[in-house]
């Protein structure tokens, strides 16, 4: 019966805070940026493809599971262009996204900068079968109307940069939540630039006698119908980037930690990361489980100016 009840409620959360969802939920944004800022779209001088799955409240039913799909690259000297496809489902919600990121890169003597928009189109949808659950209002307009769809447009802006042995970035998601059938029902939101936001800043500490290096960073962001959250990051490279490890702890919503894994050969990369939470919900599930392969192809047409 708690089963139930919390699956019902789940399903009731999502709906309502559909449009808040919280961007940042990738740990592997450590390895791969551009899950979580624009800006970092074609911002190596190569090719991605980037497949990423993330299970949360692992052994639960209905727990949330996301599949990523990702291309990002060069065009060029300066532009990077980019395609995300996303599917999300939680309990007897889907969610199905396509983002198209496009990014400008200056360089400044040894200052690289990268601003970048993201374009969102998502579906989500309450699937059918969720009416028929006991305990559920059938006539409860919000319900009636998730499960025909929801067609939703948004938009991001991000900056990213590296100056030397430094990275930091920002990007600003959700800067336009707008309902793209049946409106006014759900409402457009416009809540301004940054006024919701993701922020990171770390730095590449080379121990060249050791052959390894040390990457701390620190990882704040503050989105709407989330807690604000505050990540410190330490990731190691072992034996020219073969084997890489990391751990994660959050402060804010319940408090996380996470564990990293993982090797990047060379043009190959495989990563694994695990997360428990310090919340009372952890006592229903067995965390979060999240896998990221990475192929890196290709270079830029015609290389920037490095001399500058």
């Amino acid at each position: 019966m708690k089963r139930l009840i919390l699956t019902i409620s789940t399903i009731a959360i999502l709906i309502f805070h559909a449009q808040g969802q919280e961007e940042g939920f990738y740990r592997h944004y450590l390895l791969s940026p551009v899950l979580i800022n624009p800006a970092y779209t074609g911002f190596e001088d190569q090719h991605n493809l980037i497949f990423n799955y993330n299970r949360q409240w692992a052994d639960f039913d209905g727990g949330p599971n996301t599949v990523t799909a990702n291309y990002n690259g060069p065009v060029g000297e300066q532009i990077g262009l980019g395609i995300t496809l996303l599917s999300d489902n939680a309990a007897s919600l889907t969610r199905n996204r396509t983002t198209l990121s496009y990014a400008f890169k200056f360089m400044m003597n040894e200052l690289d900068l990268s601003l970048g928009l993201a374009t969102t189109f998502e579906q989500l949808r309450l699937k059918g079968t969720a009416l028929l659950q006991s305990g559920i209002d059938v006539s409860d307009p919000v319900l009636v109307d998730a499960s025909g769809g929801l067609k939703l447009f948004d938009a991001a802006f991000g900056a990213h940069a590296k100056y030397q042995e430094f990275f930091f970035g920002i990007a600003s998601p959700n800067l336009i939540r707008a309902r793209v059938n049946r409106d006014p029902l759900v409402k457009q939101e416009s809540p301004g630039l940054f006024e919701s936001f993701l922020a990171y800043v770390g730095y590449n500490w080379a121990m060249e006698d050791n052959n390894f290096w040390v990457e701390p960073s620190l990882m704040v962001r503050s989105l709407r119908n989330s807690p604000f959250q505050v990540d410190f990051n330490g990731k190691i490279h072992f034996f020219e980037d073969q084997l890489i490890g990391g751990l994660t702890y959050t402060l804010g919503g319940g408090d996380r930690f996470a564990i990293l894994l993982g090797t990047a050969l060379t043009n190959f990369d495989l990563f694994y990361s695990y997360t428990t939470s310090f919340q009372q919900s952890q006592a229903y599930h067995s965390g979060a489980h999240e896998i990221s392969i990475r192929f890196r192809f290709g270079e830029r047409k015609k290389k920037m100016n490095e001399d500058n």
